[in-house]
């Protein structure tokens, strides 16, 4: 296995590698619009926002509004202030199309430089991307759906195009998003989406800001956020560019949303391929001696141990609030209230396409959680391997398509507590990232060290104490899981009923069936889990976790 020297360099949209530590500082102030033309005035062409759980025509969503909403509260930080955010019944075809995108050149998917969508999405066997709205504008029910071959974005203000749906951004089986979006395309910078079914999730929007707050480019930070919430999508961004190089050079390092368009001659994606990963069996035992199980708390980690293992200085520490970050030229450091540690240790060597070997990826990523002591906070399991995708085209000529290329290998591994893994996605994880160099260039860790393991439930009276697993066992059979999921997806079933959101039909995802630990602030209990995924009519879907407590 061999290794490399970064060297270093200045890209059109991120800071020389000397100016890192000024620029954190800067960041800290300005957020997201550091590298153009620092905060903008609230409300003057930024961001707008469309977000459904309520549709006109198809069962409904329950954490679209908390998805755009996180989104917009971490551009709230940065003194910006949305144009617009309408909200299910408010959101209809008019504001995705040419003559009204930028009605009162305030409201519309092109009145402003961000636009972030939260819903249904799906896509036909010709790449034509759908969007069901909250209610038709004609009033007869025939408009209840948006389509990506009827619109015309970026001639206005948009540039950075944010599909949090299902198959919005798709990369694969004869699709691209060259297919999808070149005709809608009139001067977009960069396309965020899916090219699978996705999670109904509140935390989309919150987790870009916190990975682009670590130092995420704009790309990484949506790939690392949709991750966290769940390991069978694939989350891809898309870019443009005048050429092949300049579209790379967007999607792999453009961190600031600019306000400039770019040309759409080329286009260049990157994905997470889901599809491909190797995971582990998954556990289905309830172990002999269950527990709970009381984490060390995510706010006591140890800033100067931690700079100290990625050799950095905790006294160059800047930031507030929600993270502190560290950097020293192309190493830096975030590290967060709820416990997640995110390193950028370089940067991969993307002209490296030769494939790295899965086992020699999981040595250099063994080799670095010994380096960094991150194997010494909690004992780990080899979770799963990823391979990171890219792949582009141009517009001309035969626009025949480059790559797919494996560029790099993300290595999971996941926690134990008391022998039994955390399937919590996002804790109890350790990822580190790959190239084919076999040079580790970024790791994520949110792993926390059991402080305590009790056979009784924190919290429980001690005037008459809750029953010992022990006691348990003696008294009780065995819990079954499956019973336990079956009463879980009833009471799901029950609760969407309510809402008048009951879905069409369903499927159980599967290979999804595991019986493990899930993380509940400080306190880990053991769970039943399994993924569904449900059908809201017209071929619309979206997956949910179905858990059911075992024990605590």
């Amino acid at each position: 296995m061999t290794t490399r020297t970064i060297p270093s360099r200045v890209s059109p949209t991120q800071p020389a590698e000397a100016d890192i530590p000024a620029q954190l500082a800067a960041d800290t102030q300005a957020g997201p619009f550091a590298g153009t033309a620092g905060i903008p005035r609230g409300g003057a062409h930024v961001v707008g926002a469309c977000s459904m759980e309520k549709f006109c025509n198809v069962g409904g969503l329950s954490y679209t509004h908390e998805d755009a909403e996180g989104f917009l509260n971490w551009l709230g930080k940065y003194s910006v202030v949305p144009n617009f955010w309408f909200k299910d019944a408010a959101v209809k075809v008019w504001a995705y199309y040419e003559a009204y995108d930028n009605w009162q050149d305030t409201y519309g998917a092109d009145a402003d430089r961000i636009f972030y969508h939260s819903g249904h999405g799906g896509m036909d066997a010709n790449g034509v991307f759908y969007a069901p709205m909250g209610a038709s504008w004609n009033g007869t029910g025939n408009d209840c759906t948006a389509v990506s071959s009827s619109m015309a974005l970026g001639n206005e203000y948009a540039r950075y195009l944010f599909w949090s749906t299902c198959q919005s951004l798709r990369v694969l089986d004869g699709q691209s998003p060259i297919r999808t979006w070149q005709g809608a395309n009139k001067g977009l910078r960069m396309i965020f989406g899916f090219e699978t079914v996705s999670w109904d999730s509140p935390n989309y929007g919150k987790n870009f800001g916190n990975y682009w707050d670590a130092g995420n480019s704009l790309s990484t930070a949506w790939l690392n956020a949709s991750w966290a919430i769940a390991h069978d999508q694939a989350p891809s961004v898309a870019a443009c560019g005048a050429t092949a190089a300049e579209a790379q050079d967007r999607l792999f390092n453009e961190r600031y949303f600019a306000t400039d368009t770019v040309s759409n001659n080329w286009y260049w994606w990157r994905w997470y391929n889901a599809a491909s990963s190797a995971a582990r069996e998954h556990n289905l035992t309830i172990p002999a001696n269950p527990a709970v199980a009381r984490l060390v708390p995510a706010g006591t980690r140890s800033l100067p141990d931690l700079a100290d293992r990625f050799g950095l200085n905790a006294e160059n520490a800047v930031g507030a609030g929600t993270h502190v970050s560290l950097a020293d030229g192309p190493r830096r450091l975030a590290v967060f209230n709820d416990g997640l540690v995110v390193a950028q240790l370089g940067e991969p060597n993307r002209a490296n396409r030769s494939a790295i070997d899965d086992r020699d990826a999981q040595e250099a990523a063994v080799d670095a959680l010994h380096q960094y002591g991150l194997d010494a906070d909690a004992p780990v399991v080899l979770d799963r391997l990823v391979h990171v995708n890219e792949a582009g085209a141009s517009i001309s000529g035969s626009g025949t398509t480059e790559g797919p290329h494996h560029t790099a290998t993300l290595v999971q591994y996941r926690q134990l507590v008391n022998g039994v893994p955390v399937i919590t996605p996002n804790a109890g994880t350790l990822q580190v990232l790959v190239d084919n160099d076999g040079t580790v260039v970024s790791i994520n860790s949110n792993a926390r060290a059991v402080d305590q393991l009790r056979d009784q439930p924190f919290g429980a009276p001690t005037a008459e104490p809750a029953p010992s697993a022990a006691a348990q066992r003696e008294t009780d059979e065995a819990p079954d899981p499956e019973q336990l999921l079956a009463r879980a997806f009833s009471d799901l079933l029950r609760s969407l009923a309510l809402k008048g959101d009951l879905p069409v039909g369903f499927n159980v995802v599967p290979g999804t069936k595991e019986v493990g630990y899930d993380v509940q602030r400080d306190n880990a209990v053991l769970v039943a889990q399994r993924a569904v995924e449900l059908d809201f009519g017209q071929g619309f879907r979206k997956r949910y976790w179905i858990k059911a407590p075992i024990f605590g």
